[in-house]
């Protein structure tokens, strides 16, 4: 049986690796408080990493939690939606506008986001140390991060990564990104290397614990992980992609399978274990939209004008990339699943309607 305080020797021993996580990546996190990012702070914790940052990043992180927030409550700035929603709960909704929404909001998440960064206990680089002409050049001669094919409008990633080239030149960087941009211009620099996951991180620093005996144990705690999934799923909300304006009224998860995981010990010491992986879901959810299939075309303004709502139930698969955490007894054999938490920043996207179900 693997010993995770042998890895914890194994590990103290080596050199610390720098090592940057893009923007998307913290994003994806979701909280401070996710599996996944606990393990990391193990490796911050067990001296395996160094993390490298910009501030330009944290202003990144900041920016997209505070436009999710956002765009989910923004419409209680509406006089007519409180109204409507007071009548509906039968209360008043104190008046709100939608810039005190955004206010609130604001100093909200900054304090998340520094609470996450300095948990980390990032070195902070400052893309003011980067003289725009550096990454204008860039840009002419189809350099750095303006090699390949990747977009080339991106100038905020542009000074980010002059940064890190400088920083790249004391000591080698692990550029922790699922931006395909990234990848060309760190093919470029020596000093770079670059992989799209937290998981693959743990691969490259020799983290990838194989435990024979997961697929048994979820086997035993698959009505457990159904109730944490669908917890989950209620948490984050559902979104169809199908169908314009749909709103899903309820979500219930009848069933998941574990099609893809691997597990990592902690680089602490601790005895439990973080399992990273894709489920498979199936939930019977209940939505509302316009009726479109009815709606009138206005030839002025050239949009649909619908006159009806379609309300309904269904059935809906859909995959979620999740990260869980499990205690192991005395044994060290898995016995609790602790916390299921998703890896990404938005909301589940599902198809109301198949394409096959008009055939």
């Amino acid at each position: 049986m693997f010993n995770p305080r042998e890895l914890k020797v194994f590990i103290v021993a080596q050199t610390p690796k720098n090592v940057f996580f893009d923007a998307n990546i913290l994003i994806g996190v979701g909280k401070a408080d996710a599996p996944i990012f606990r393990r990391v702070i193990d490796l911050v914790d067990g001296d395996l990493i160094n993390v490298i940052t910009t501030d330009l990043t944290i202003l990144e992180v900041t920016k997209k939690h505070i436009n999710e927030d956002y765009d989910a409550v923004k419409e209680l700035g509406r006089p007519h939606f409180r109204k409507l929603a007071g009548e509906v709960l039968g209360t008043s909704l104190p008046s709100v506008t939608k810039n005190d929404i955004r206010a609130v909001l604001t100093k909200k998440q900054k304090a998340q986001t520094q609470k996450l960064f300095s948990e980390l206990a990032p070195k902070i680089l400052s893309v003011d140390t980067i003289k725009p002409l550096v990454v204008f050049t860039a840009k002419i001669e189809e350099t750095g991060f303006f090699s390949g094919e990747g977009k080339k409008d991106q100038f905020a990633d542009a000074f980010i990564f002059e940064c890190l080239r400088v920083e790249a030149a004391k000591e080698p960087i692990i550029i922790v990104s699922n931006d395909a941009d990234f990848i060309a211009p760190c093919k470029a620099e020596p000093n770079f290397k670059h992989v799209a996951s937290i998981a693959d991180l743990f691969v490259m620093l020799g983290l990838k614990i194989e435990q024979a005996d997961l697929d048994a144990f979820f086997g035993t705690k698959h009505d457990e992980l159904v109730e944490l999934m669908d917890a989950e799923i209620n948490d984050w909300g559902l979104e169809a992609s199908d169908v314009e304006d749909a709103y899903i009224d309820s979500a219930t998860v009848t069933n998941i399978e574990i099609v893809d995981y691997t597990s990592f010990s902690s680089a602490s010491g601790g005895d439990d274990i973080l399992v990273i992986g894709v489920a498979h879901i199936v939930a019977d959810v209940s939505y509302t939209h316009p009726d479109w299939d009815n709606a009138m075309y206005d030839s002025e303004d050239k949009v649909l004008i619908p006159f009806d709502t379609v309300e309904g139930e269904t059935e809906v698969e859909f995959d979620v990339d999740f990260s869980l955490s499990i205690e192991v007894d005395d044994k060290g054999e898995p016995s609790t699943v602790t916390e299921v938490s998703f890896r990404n920043a938005s909301f589940k996207w599902i198809t109301l309607h198949p394409a096959d179900e008009y055939r």
